[in-house]
């Protein structure tokens, strides 16, 4: 994320050089004020003009997207379709979400019809029951009055009213469950294995649409499907592989995605969205944030990723969104949690799982904009003892906001926090912010863990190659359940430095990102990374992406950065168009240098498919506890590491 400074001292840009979190910075580091801004996950420094002398530009509602067409629009669970979410292959059902929990705060305007399905009573109308005890008259079976099967309903009218009632309630429960367990074995055999994208049906994009209701009278209403939950994302299977995108910029603004709008609407010293909402001011941000939340990303935009194949959204977000603000911090605190509410109704009708990022910690964790506030290196207040107590309540209210939400089943995981930085000025490790980091991972595992949600964690710039920084997180990983704990790397191997790498360059990085994962205790997700290089090569672009998406997936896969971005006039965070397009997920899809995956095909059929110049495509495998050595695949062998213990959860 690129990120120059003005002239206010307060204010930096990262260093291209040092965000990547494959390559260690050169021994001859003083200063780089002469390197060009570089993109997502930097750090360092670099200037800026004060004035920009910019023009104000009108906000596009959204950029130039590819676009489904109608027929292809369609819920996935209302006309028996698969979706693009839909083709992972069966997994084991070892860790599922405590559903009764997941519902304990329903939609009013969903029934909460559990196994049964919807509008199912085991009550027998009375009008049955008075037909039952009505049995007057008749003759038995073999002729005789008040004989056979009609005598013992006149002998017996309250017993044979009673023995109605139990028959009749019986098959009504067994109808129900076959229904329930029909649709729900329907979803989730979809859910996670083929990528089946409906063709007809109710279309995703036509609104959000709660399925409320309104009308009275003898017609009635028909009433909304039930919510039927996913199965729990397996992260140990060796067949499930995350294919995701993330919104970013949507409910937390980096400046250098949407620059010509930011500035248009907060000025020039709008560096971050801390900055941008003090120029805007409180009154104003509520209208102008909606806006923005509601046009950044559509139903349209989600159709589109649906049909692409993309089976988990990854949403970065704000403290100020979950717990109050303090001092004169100037966040909104209001209409996120309603936003985010949308959006996983919008996920579940389309089979895609959600992961949440806690983006912008309280204090910073950075430094960067993509903290939602872009300042000085030292001191960053997240390391404080006040600021880690506000972000364990950030977590414990995202944890509890996900676990009362209708749509629980399909969180597949939490990001505790984005790109903390372990490391000092300097780029060396400060075992001061390191401990604390762990610390903090420490009771987050905790709390995500009791709440039966999977946490994933970034290694936090920690120096070195990809196995070094992988290996100083060894300990805390070891020991854990590996479906509840995911480390996150963010590498850009075609990015940060200096000068800008070569092909066999950036594929040595990619084949060094594969290979430290293997034999890693816990899972490994790449949870960003992009196109971008300087090579300007659209061929190059195409089997670089391929390199990746094969390579990454030997473990649990990867998740694009980003959905899209605007290009800008400005250019002063924002890149030139042609390294803008390389982190826009929609341009790269239209230019067809990343494909959708094919309908039927799972996402590691898909990925497998597309060979990789760093080897066997390799299959790894968990231990419970997680050991060192157990995620080995056929080249490696298995190596021994100490155990922390078992999982107390």
């Amino acid at each position: 994320m690129p990120r120059p400074t003005s002239g206010n001292s307060d204010y930096y840009s990262p260093d291209a050089d040092f965000a990547s979190p494959t390559f260690s910075p050169p021994a001859e580091y003083t200063e780089f004020n002469s390197l060009r801004p570089g993109t997502p996950g930097t750090i360092g420094k670099n200037s800026v003009a004060d004035s920009l002398g910019t023009e104000k530009y009108d906000y596009p509602p959204r950029s130039d997207a590819p676009t489904p067409s109608p027929s292809t629009q369609g819920l996935l669970y209302a006309d028996g379709g698969g979706g693009a979410g839909n083709r992972n292959s069966a997994r084991s059902s070892t860790y599922y979400f405590d559903k009764e929990a997941a519902a304990t705060k329903p939609q009013p305007s969903y029934q909460n019809a559990g196994r049964r399905g919807p509008g199912y009573s085991a009550a027998v109308p009375a009008s049955a029951a008075a037909a039952a005890a009505a049995g007057k008259g008749g003759r038995g079976v073999h002729g005789g009055p008040g004989g056979g099967v009609m005598g013992f309903v006149r002998r017996r009218p309250v017993l044979t009213a009673l023995l109605a009632l139990l028959v009749l309630a019986v098959i009504g429960v067994a109808a129900g469950v076959g229904i329930s367990k029909g649709m729900s074995s329907d979803r989730n055999d979809k859910n996670l294995n083929s990528n089946a994208n409906p063709s007809s049906g109710d279309g995703g994009s036509k609104g959000s649409g709660s399925g409320s209701g309104s009308g009275s009278g003898s017609g009635g209403s028909k009433a909304p499907a039930p919510i039927v939950p996913f199965k729990k994302w397996n992260w140990t299977d060796p067949n499930t592989k995350v294919h995701g995108v993330s919104l970013g910029s949507w409910l937390l603004l980096e400046r250098w995605q949407l620059e010509d709008w930011m500035v248009s609407v907060g000025g020039s010293e709008a560096w971050d969205e801390y900055r941008f909402l003090q120029s805007i001011g409180k009154d104003k941000a509520a209208t102008v944030l909606k806006e923005h939340q509601e046009t950044w990303v559509t139903e349209a935009d989600m159709d589109t990723l649906q049909k692409a194949g993309i089976n988990t959204i990854r949403i970065p977000i704000g403290f100020w969104a979950f717990i109050p603000t303090e001092g004169d911090e100037p966040y909104l605190t209001t209409g996120y949690v309603e936003q985010l509410d949308k959006m996983m109704e919008w996920c579940y009708k389309r089979s895609m799982y959600v992961m949440l990022d806690l983006h912008g910690m309280p204090g910073s964790q950075n430094g960067d904009q993509s903290s939602g506030h872009n300042m000085t290196l030292s001191p960053l207040y997240w390391f404080e003892s006040d600021q880690q107590a506000r972000s364990d309540a950030f977590l414990q209210a995202v944890i509890d906001w996900a676990t009362k939400s209708p749509y629980s089943s399909i969180v597949n995981g939490i990001g505790v926090v984005n790109e903390p930085r372990v490391v000092g000025d300097n780029w060396q490790l400060n075992q001061t912010r390191f401990d604390i980091t762990l610390g903090y991972y420490q009771r987050s595992y905790a709390a995500c863990r009791k709440a039966n949600i999977p946490m994933t964690f970034h290694h936090g710039f920690y120096p070195g190659q990809p196995i070094d920084k992988f290996n100083a997180w060894k300990d805390f990983a070891t020991g854990k359940d590996p479906n509840y704990l995911i480390l996150e790397d963010h590498p850009y191997p075609g990015w940060f430095q200096d000068p800008y790498p070569g092909a066999d360059a950036i594929q040595k990085s990619v084949c060094a990102q594969g290979e430290a994962a293997v034999g890693y205790p816990v899972p490994v997700l790449i949870g960003e990374f992009s196109a971008v290089s300087d090579l300007n090569s659209t061929e190059f672009d195409r089997t670089y992406m391929q390199m990746q998406m094969s390579t990454y997936g030997w473990s649990a896969g990867s998740i694009f950065w980003n959905f899209k971005v605007q290009m800008s006039k400005l250019q002063v965070l924002a890149e030139r168009d042609q390294i803008m397009r390389l982190y826009s997920f929609f341009d790269l899809l239209g230019s067809g240098t990343i494909p959708s995956v094919p309908q039927g095909q799972s996402v590691k059929q898909w990925i497998q498919g597309m060979g990789t110049t760093c080897g066997d495509f390799q299959t790894l495998s968990y231990t419970n506890p997680s050991t060192s050595g157990a995620s080995f695949g056929s080249r490696r062998r298995r190596r021994s590491a100490p155990s922390l213990g078992r999982d107390p959860y």
